[in-house]
């Protein structure tokens, strides 16, 4: 989110094997840093000096291997590019915080919630809530106004 707006959304399958959940979000977030970088670039290109990002993860493991230079044997089959994210935050281009999953806004796209919990992080992201289809359409003119507020072509 930059300025209460969504820059990038995506959810995609995982390419490589990981053996821990932590590897997973380990780097997940290295290709999180590395858009975010491209954005920094951008803004300050444009006249729009950066301080550090603040990234949220909801998975302590993965700061901790983020936030901890040392070797470790838990560790250390990770490949070296994704230790780019350590490079970042050690430079202090990326600070990493902790943010409970069920406050996470990004799994509102990776995971199946309930519903209170979809409310409240559809509502983080400025997303308001639609018409509501229920019973029978009579026809498609229903149907069409229904969504009158789409500002795209139905």
């Amino acid at each position: 989110m930059f300025l209460g707006c969504c820059l990038s959304a995506r959810s995609r399958k995982q390419t490589m094997v990981t053996l821990s959940t932590a590897e997973a979000e380990y780097i997940a977030l290295c290709d999180l840093v590395i858009e975010l970088l491209w954005y920094i670039e951008l803004l300050e290109e444009l006249g729009f000096p950066q301080r550090s990002i603040v990234v949220h993860c909801d998975n302590q493991s993965a700061i901790a291997i983020a936030k901890n230079p040392g070797h470790h044997d838990r560790t250390k089959h990770i490949s070296t590019k994704y230790h780019f994210v350590r490079d970042q935050v050690e430079k202090g281009r990326i600070q990493l915080r902790y943010c409970p999953t069920k406050l996470m806004i990004a799994d509102i796209l990776t995971k199946a919630i309930p519903r209170q919990q979809f409310e409240i992080l559809r509502s983080k992201m400025g997303l308001a809530d639609g018409p509501t289809l229920s019973g029978s359409m009579k026809n498609t003119q229903e149907l069409t106004s229904a969504f009158m507020h789409c500002p795209y072509p139905i």
